[in-house]
């Protein structure tokens, strides 16, 4: 079971990679770091001659996934997985069950302690698979469709582990 998710995918363009790069450069406001800003396109990121690394510039939410995406002729890749920042946050929201139960068992009745097992397992569960993973598919769904009408996507594949993209 992996804590964070990811999404991989292969995809064909309408156009040359070429072609879809330019429109892309076009559509993001070029920078070195991933940290949202107050902007009219739709992209913030580095778009280089073979590849691009983007987040969304919706306010608020656009930074929580990173698109990372290789091209070449007509076929790509692309890894869609949450950014660091973010993943350092939720490391934290998952240590806090964690911390209360051990507070607890140093503060509390060994029968009381029994008795939060469940409730703290169910919170890590609730933020993990509900919380986390609901954002992770409206927020990377979201960007993958922007994206698909920026650059042409017309075959897209979802497909397990592509290590070469990190």
């Amino acid at each position: 079971m992996k804590i964070f998710p990811t999404n991989n995918y292969e995809f064909e363009l309408t156009k040359e990679s070429t072609d879809a790069l330019s429109e892309l450069e076009k559509n993001t406001l070029i920078t070195d770091s991933l940290v949202s800003e107050w902007t009219k396109k739709a992209f913030i990121g580095q778009v280089n001659n073979n590849g691009f690394k983007i987040i969304s510039s919706k306010p608020g939410r656009g930074a929580f996934c990173i698109l990372n995406g290789k091209l070449e002729s007509k076929k790509g890749t692309l890894e869609i997985r949450i950014h660091k920042a973010f993943r350092i946050m939720l490391s934290l929201i998952y240590l806090f069950p964690l911390i209360g139960f051990t507070i607890a068992l140093f503060t509390k009745e060994k029968e009381i302690i029994i008795s939060l097992i469940f409730p703290t397992l169910m919170a890590l569960v609730v933020f993990r698979f509900v919380f986390t993973e609901l954002a992770f598919r409206i927020i990377s769904g979201n960007g993958l469709k922007k994206l698909t009408e920026i650059i042409g996507i017309n075959k897209l594949k979802k497909t397990r582990h592509n290590k070469e993209l990190r």
